[in-house]
C-alpha cells in the first residue's frame, strides 16, 4: 500500500501501523514506523477502564511522547480531543493521557498497514 509521510522529530518518511490492542478489541492502537520499518513510538496507550467508542483513542501525550497530540492535530488525524487526564498523580500539567476523537479517513492517508476494527 503506497500512502502518504510525515516527519517525526529527526525521522522523515515516516507512517503509521494501526490496529487494535490484543487485550483491548475496541481500543485502537497507532504506531509510528520509520522509512526502514523499525518501530519509532507508539502514540496510543490502551486504558483498561475506559470506555471507547468507534474511531477513539487514548493518546500518550507524556515521556518520550511529549507533544504527541499536537503533533496529530497538526496531522488532522485528531478531530476533537474529548478530555485530558493526567498521566500519575504527580504529572505536570503537560503530562497527560488525551482521550480523543480519531479521523480515520485522515489517519488512513498516512497508514501502511491498518488492522483496527471497533468491536465488543
Amino acid at each position: 500500500m503506497k500512502c502518504k509521510t510525515f516527519n517525526y522529530k529527526n525521522y522523515g518518511e515516516c507512517y503509521f501501523n494501526v490496529s487494535n490492542y490484543m487485550s483491548n478489541k475496541q481500543a485502537m492502537a497507532i504506531s509510528i514506523i520509520s522509512k526502514d520499518g523499525e518501530s519509532i513510538s507508539v502514540c496510543t496507550v490502551n486504558m483498561k477502564d475506559y470506555l471507547y467508542y468507534p474511531n477513539s483513542a487514548t493518546i500518550k501525550n507524556y515521556s518520550e511522547n511529549a507533544g504527541m497530540t499536537i503533533f496529530l492535530e497538526k496531522l488532522g488525524v485528531i478531530e476533537e480531543v474529548y478530555s485530558k487526564a493526567p498521566c500519575n498523580p504527580y504529572a505536570s500539567k503537560n503530562e497527560t493521557i488525551d482521550y480523543c476523537a480519531i479521523n480515520i479517513t485522515k489517519l488512513k492517508e498516512y497508514t501502511n498497514q491498518f488492522n483496527y476494527e471497533w468491536s465488543i
